[in-house]
């Protein structure tokens, strides 16, 4: 028994949250279980009471932990990750932590397997990725993705399949790297998985991503409006890093190849799109129509429409790598009016994506997101090519 398994959570369907555990222990390589709670809140007091049980069935360990105030963002999911990598190093002796979302509906012991196999070839990283909706990821393909590619195109960033996934495995010399690194400590919000793949991309870790078939599902989000916060937050750990120089030239980065999706995702649909047209035409001040002015002409004249009626026909590839250049170099996290119009921005720009690419299937979405990614890659890299 090597290996530590984390489930960060704040409040979860109890069920779903107690089957994964089980899984986990279910697994012979896996010595303990660590609960990270947020809070000390109905979820937190539930699983309390159901770990005695859990553990005379498996003859295994389960502790339960409230997260510790780390860093200094709003207090979220990154300290909660932090926490585990803290009590892994400091309290324990295992030599493998994985990190797994506690609301996974399709988890299973496999996915734990999965990862150890990879790293007994010697990966120090495994991520786990899967199918997604053509119409879900959109924080990743529109944020963290297109920073990464034009930030750093010449690294491998650009190209981790999901990289604020919370499905992953690390050794513990990677563990160590992360936990010395301040800028990774202070992340304390929905920025956490966006600045570990940085952190880890450059420590040159040798990474596998291994393909989960069976797919991450879980609840699906409403409105876009569910992932204001997520959006703003990952945005400003992408802003933050901005200056930051790395490469990752001899860095082991294998992905393993996917297998056939099945219908349910290519048919899903993430998110209300009737309900984030609305979003829009909300919330509009007179300094967010000053701050247009720092956008191109299109992109101006597009978001101030938006007041009458919702328009996003304007917010294409090319307009919105535009876009993300000028937001990188102004933005301001601490700003009320800048938070709001770039959350309507990249509202713009999933609208725009979803009615001129997704509804044109799954297959071709998903080739086309690849390839946006790799012209925004290219085109940083000083290319002369056509986005």
């Amino acid at each position: 028994m090597s290996s530590l398994v984390i489930f960060p959570f704040k409040s979860e369907d109890i069920e779903v949250f107690q089957r994964n555990i089980r899984e986990s222990v279910s697994r012979p390589r896996v010595g303990l279980v660590l609960c990270v709670g947020y809070e000390e809140n109905e979820c937190y007091k539930e699983i309390e009471t159901a770990i005695p049980r859990i553990e005379k069935e498996s003859n295994k360990k389960v502790r339960l932990i409230l997260q510790e105030r780390l860093g200094d963002k709003r207090p979220g999911k990154g300290d909660g990750m932090n926490t585990a990598l803290k009590y892994f190093l400091e309290e324990t002796d295992y030599q493998r932590l994985h990190f797994y979302d506690s609301d996974i509906v399709s988890f299973t012991g496999e996915w734990i397997l999965r990862a150890e196999e990879a790293a007994d070839e010697g990966y120090q990283v495994v991520r786990h990725y899967f199918p997604r909706a053509s119409t879900d990821a959109m924080v990743t393909w529109m944020i963290t993705k297109t920073g990464f590619a034009l930030l750093w195109p010449n690294t491998e960033l650009p190209f981790i399949e999901q990289p604020i996934g919370g499905e992953l495995m690390m050794t513990r010399d990677v563990a160590k790297n992360l936990l010395k690194d301040k800028l990774v400590i202070n992340r304390s919000d929905w920025g956490i998985d966006t600045v570990y793949t940085w952190a880890m991309a450059k420590g040159k870790f040798s990474m596998f991503e291994t393909y989960t078939s069976v797919g991450k599902l879980h609840k699906l989000y409403g409105a876009l409006s569910d992932l204001k916060e997520m959006v703003v937050e990952c945005f400003n750990t992408i802003q933050a890093l901005k200056d930051e120089e790395i490469e990752t030239e001899g860095m082991v980065h294998r992905i393993e190849r996917p297998g056939p999706v099945s219908e349910e995702v290519k048919e899903k649909t993430a998110y209300d799109l009737e309900g984030s047209l609305l979003l829009l035409m909300e919330n509009w001040t007179g300094r967010q129509i000053e701050l247009l002015d720092h956008f191109p002409q299109n992109v101006r004249e597009g978001m101030r429409e938006c007041r009458r009626r919702p328009r996003f026909g304007f917010m294409d590839d090319e307009s919105w790598y535009e876009t993300y250049k000028i937001l990188l170099e102004e933005f301001d996290f601490d700003d009320e009016d800048w938070r709001e119009l770039l959350f309507k921005l990249w509202i713009a720009r999933v609208l725009n994506y979803t009615a001129s690419v997704a509804l044109r299937g799954y297959d071709y979405a998903l080739y086309y997101l690849y390839k946006m990614i790799e012209r925004f890659a290219r085109v940083s890299r000083g290319e002369r090519i056509r986005i």
